[in-house]
């Protein structure tokens, strides 16, 4: 099961990156035709959600792009981190998954709240499952540790 949540990480950090990408590209050519972003990247230029998204990051000068894109090359960077402990089934990753990913519901609830959609439900669940695996599994293993450094007289 690690592992599965291992591969959900790092494809939220490629997801991320991609969207680095973009964003950088933005950054240096700050070409606002929405027409032109939609042919780079293969989607419906009519299509409501790109034109929202472009609309909201055209508006913002080379600074806040700039700081957009740290943002996302940092949150890239845990879930690459994330991903990869627990790949290699590290104890200080599924603390760090846990924690990361708690901290992100209570965001989760409130876009949730603002816009209900499929897609943030689906999501917001899969994240809870995530934390509730994550904290059995410390809590197995920390069992299995304790249990295995029971002080006996013969010690």
């Amino acid at each position: 099961m690690l592992r599965l949540i291992a591969i959900f990480k790092l494809v939220k950090a490629l997801a991320l990156m991609a969207s680095l990408v973009t964003v950088l590209n933005l950054v240096r050519h700050h070409d606002p035709s929405v027409l032109t972003w939609a042919l780079r990247l293969h989607v419906d230029p009519d299509n409501r959600y790109l034109r929202d998204a472009l609309a909201v990051l055209f508006e913002l000068d080379t600074p806040h792009l700039s700081l957009l894109g740290v943002g996302t090359g940092l949150y890239a960077v845990l879930y690459a981190i994330e991903g990869l402990g627990l790949w290699f089934e590290r104890a200080w990753a599924e603390y760090l998954a846990i924690v990361a990913t708690t901290g992100f519901i209570p965001i989760e609830c409130y876009e949730i709240l603002g816009r209900v959609s499929p897609n943030k439900v689906i999501l917001l669940a899969l994240n809870i499952a995530i934390v509730g695996y994550l904290i059995i599994d410390v809590r197995r293993r920390r069992a299995t540790v304790s249990s295995s450094h029971v002080w006996s007289p013969d010690n």
